[in-house]
């Protein structure tokens, strides 16, 4: 099984990661998809293969689910890979203390978090709570399980970084990311994000909350940078999707673009203060 959470050590003004723990195979299985009981889902409704539970309306939130429905169609295509469109299964919550008995109830052995995704052999589940992020929490999740659903693995510091990404409305992905400011500052300062180090992650407890900035920001610069760095994300992908050990990312990056740290400095130079 793999359980993806929102941090809970960053401050809720600051889109956050999510930590992964991988747990026991089957610890969900005695757990029924309709736990609570019907009338405690006052809301339920499907988006193609998208399954919405909630204990409140969803109406008040339409343009957020409308832009989730976006998302499963944006993520494969802004990654060229091949829509497979496993299902996804949605629960939302009024408050943190109902989000919270529910955990404690179905999910005894995760901590608390703000939101969750979990996959195991089935579909893909997110689990959310009205909050002040709670648009930013679904997108980030709903992100998670839009890539774990077309892709047979994802690794760590990439899912991180397209989480990261795709956490923000679309209006502010290129130029508005509240990680921005911080990556350019730090490029003044002639440190660049060690691309190296990202991918020797394996678990996300090994993560720091700088790691979520510099992970965003390769993504950032693969997926509005040059064209060689997205095609090289899009083939990377692609091997992933067809099951071929895809080798280093960061090393397909370099062979692709042999400037690959100028050409990441410049990128973030070009979108200006």
């Amino acid at each position: 099984m793999r359980v993806e959470d929102r941090r809970s050590d960053r401050p809720l003004s600051v889109q956050s990661g999510v930590l992964l723990l991988y747990l026991l195979t089957g610890w969900i299985a005695s757990w029924p998809v309709g736990a609570f009981a019907q009338s405690q889902w006052p809301d339920q409704r499907r988006d193609g293969e998208v399954l919405y539970h909630a204990n409140f309306r969803l109406d008040a939130h339409a343009p957020l689910l409308d832009e989730l429905s976006s998302l499963r169609q944006e993520v494969p295509r802004r990654l060229g890979l091949r829509p497979t469109r496993g299902p996804v299964q949605v629960y939302l919550f009024s408050n943190q203390n109902v989000y919270e008995a529910y955990l404690r109830q179905y999910f005894p052995g995760v901590p608390y978090r703000r939101a969750l995704f979990i996959k195991e052999r089935g579909p893909g589940m997110v689990f959310a709570y009205r909050s002040s992020e709670f648009a930013i929490d679904l997108r980030h999740e709903f992100t998670h399980a839009v890539l774990h659903a077309n892709l047979p693995m994802v690794p760590l510091w990439l899912d991180e970084g397209l989480a990261e990404y795709f956490e923000v409305p679309i209006s502010k992905r290129q130029a508005q990311n509240p990680h921005l400011r911080s990556v350019r500052w730090r490029l003044r300062l002639r440190q660049i994000p060690d691309l190296e180090r990202l991918e020797q992650f394996s678990e996300l407890s090994e993560m720091k909350r700088d790691d979520y900035r510099d992970a965003w920001a390769w993504v950032h610069f693969m997926l509005n940078g040059p064209q060689e760095a997205q095609a090289e994300l899009k083939n990377y992908l692609a091997d992933v999707q067809s099951h071929i050990p895809p080798g280093s990312l960061r090393l397909r990056l370099q062979r692709r673009l042999p400037n690959l740290t100028s050409d990441f400095v410049q990128h973030f130079e070009s979108l200006g203060d």
